[in-house]
């Protein structure tokens, strides 16, 4: 999958956003974007935005690590002359008479969750900014250099279930019918999925191997995880929840603690994600005791099903969020542990994405733990030519035998090292 390139009205957006939740985390991270924009050789059009958020971070308690990407950016951007405005007619532009001193005027409407969809797809930045002064002199290098600071300690886990009994028709036509649902003022004819949901249920919440060994390795690591499945069973999470992790879902669920370091990025939904058919919110169900075929919607009380997607045809249904989201996850990690990674005709949209994922990546060591000695194989050699200078470790019998090779790995030596 390619990336969807992002526009200036939404680096700007993401920026307005930052400073009215004060949010410092996606200031930076709106920092980095428009300083990159900025040296592609764009030709900016929204100056007066810019100019108003310059003088905000100026005159407002912004972390300076903050100010010396944002501020330096900005300025030169006012300051060129392609835009056929000269330096001093772009400085002087007036500002809303409304605005007192240190305030900015923000649009609710720009606070929406299409703009946090593209948020951070192509890499995370690193957190050392002792040489950010050098950037506009050498910006490539530089971002090459934070991206790797960036990925010290991230652990990318993808798992597919292997399953061969899963129809993707079925699912895409249940999607069919659920967007054809979303589309009637009338919800006539709600309880006419009920039958399909109960079917796929049956059908995608397939019992999980091995994957839990690797979750229980990771649990008390000190390492950000993101977890990213192409499975849709509800065993997973429940598997997080029995061992008491705390994880998130992008849009779905909050940990406990803004701090987690477990994300969990379901590529084609899960069977116990629910979106409303009325407000379009999503919410995970974590009651297994029961099997559940709709949900009453937390925010508007309306009728919520069972958010799944298709992936048999390069026209897939997807989250796009959960696409860019699990992108970034390959792009930011330092090690990738791919179980039962996929080689059949109709998840290739998946093996071209895992692909397009290296491509992008510099991952230092990637563990592949499959049974089949030709997805084996396969992967091996692909990671091999895309990546040929990265650690590849895959001849294990076991998940028991890859786990025990990671802590060796990752663990024991550093210790050894250390002492």
């Amino acid at each position: 999958m390619a990336p969807f390139p992002e526009s200036e009205s939404m680096t700007i957006k993401r920026l307005e956003v930052a400073l009215r939740k004060k949010d410092m985390h996606l200031l930076k991270d709106g920092a980095y974007k428009l300083h990159e924009k900025f040296h592609t050789g764009h030709r900016f059009e929204f100056t007066p935005e810019l100019e108003q958020i310059l003088n905000y971070v100026k005159d407002n308690d912004i972390p300076d690590e903050i100010k010396e990407i944002l501020c330096p950016t900005i300025e030169e951007i006012l300051s060129q002359d392609s835009y056929g405005n000269s330096p001093d007619s772009r400085l002087q532009t007036p500002q809303n008479p409304s605005n007192t001193p240190g305030e900015i005027t923000l649009r609710e409407e720009d606070i929406k969750l299409q703009g946090q969809a593209y948020e951070d797809y192509l890499a995370s930045r690193g957190q050392n900014t002792s040489h950010q002064k050098e950037a506009d002199k050498q910006p490539r290098k530089e971002t090459i250099t934070l991206r790797q600071e960036a990925r010290q300690g991230d652990v990318l886990v993808f798992y597919d279930d292997n399953s061969r009994d899963i129809s993707h028709n079925e699912i895409k036509n249940y999607r069919n019918k659920l967007n054809n649902l979303f589309s009637m003022q009338n919800h006539d004819g709600d309880y006419n999925l009920l039958r399909d949901i109960a079917t796929l249920n049956n059908i995608v919440d397939t019992k999980v191997f091995d994957i839990d060994k690797v979750i229980a390795m990771l649990k008390t690591s000190k390492s950000n995880v993101s977890f990213v499945t192409t499975s849709q069973s509800q065993e997973l999470t429940k598997i997080l929840c029995n061992m008491g992790i705390d994880f998130s879902i992008p849009y779905v669920k909050n940990s406990a603690d803004e701090n987690t370091k477990f994300n969990f990025i379901p590529m084609l939904g899960l069977s116990n994600i629910y979106v409303c058919s009325h407000c379009n919110m999503r919410s995970l169900k974590t009651d297994f005791a029961t099997k559940t075929l709709s949900v009453q919607c937390p925010n508007c009380d309306n009728a919520a099903f069972p958010d799944l997607y298709a992936i048999n045809s390069y026209n897939p249904d997807c989250n796009p969020i959960f696409w860019h989201r699990a992108m970034k996850a390959f792009i930011k990690s330092k090690i990738w542990i791919i179980i039962n990674p996929p080689l059949d005709e109709n998840k290739e949209i998946i093996f071209d994405f895992i692909k397009t994922a290296g491509e992008c990546s510099e991952p230092a060591k990637i563990y592949i733990f499959t049974k089949e000695n030709d997805k084996k194989e396969f992967y091996t050699n692909l990671f091999s030519k895309i990546l040929p200078k990265e650690q590849i470790y895959a001849d294990f019998s076991s998940v028991e035998e890859l786990c025990a090779n990671y802590i060796k790995e990752q663990i024991t030596n550093k210790i050894n090292e250390k002492y």
